[in-house]
């Protein structure tokens, strides 16, 4: 059950940074995937089968925002969640560049999925914005490295 609830959190805080980050800039939502970052740091801490789910649910949110392919965020992301679910117990990911290097793997990963299932079914090329959807894997990362780093703190101190 707190699973649940932490995941229906954890989706609803990475909505409201889409929500905030959209009329922002156009092109702060094409660098940060806010929801890419939301599954990754889930799956590293709840493990591989609520981090597939968690992806999964917030692949098809994505999805429903996109005028592409329904369900190509979905599956890229539910991967995504069970790798990063997978790959953290099994590796230490403690050290920062450790999990920074962890996080750009798998964000690498799950926007190469992403990307690669859009060019061999969609019909629309993908919106490089002059390259500047490359930057995605790295910025998430660093995004996801650093909310980690983060909950981190926060619970050794709560432990206090």
């Amino acid at each position: 059950m707190r699973n649940w609830i932490d995941g229906a959190l954890a989706a609803a805080a990475a909505f409201l940074a889409f929500s905030l980050l959209r009329p922002l800039s156009a092109s702060a939502d094409l660098v940060v995937d806010v929801f890419s970052v939301a599954v990754l740091v889930f799956g590293t801490h709840k493990g591989e089968a609520p981090g597939a789910v968690f992806g999964a649910a917030c692949g098809l949110i994505v999805d429903a925002f996109s005028l592409g392919v329904f369900g190509l965020a979905g599956l890229s992301l539910t991967l995504g969640g069970f790798l990063a679910g997978y790959v953290s117990r099994k590796i230490n990911i403690q050290p920062f560049f450790r999990m920074f290097a962890f996080f750009a793997v798998l964000a690498a990963g799950t926007f190469a999925g992403w990307a690669g299932l859009s060019a061999l079914i969609g019909r629309s090329p993908l919106p490089w914005s002059g390259g500047l959807l490359l930057l995605r894997p790295a910025v998430s990362a660093s995004a996801a490295a650093m909310i980690n780093l983060g909950i981190r703190r926060w619970k050794a101190r709560r432990e206090r």
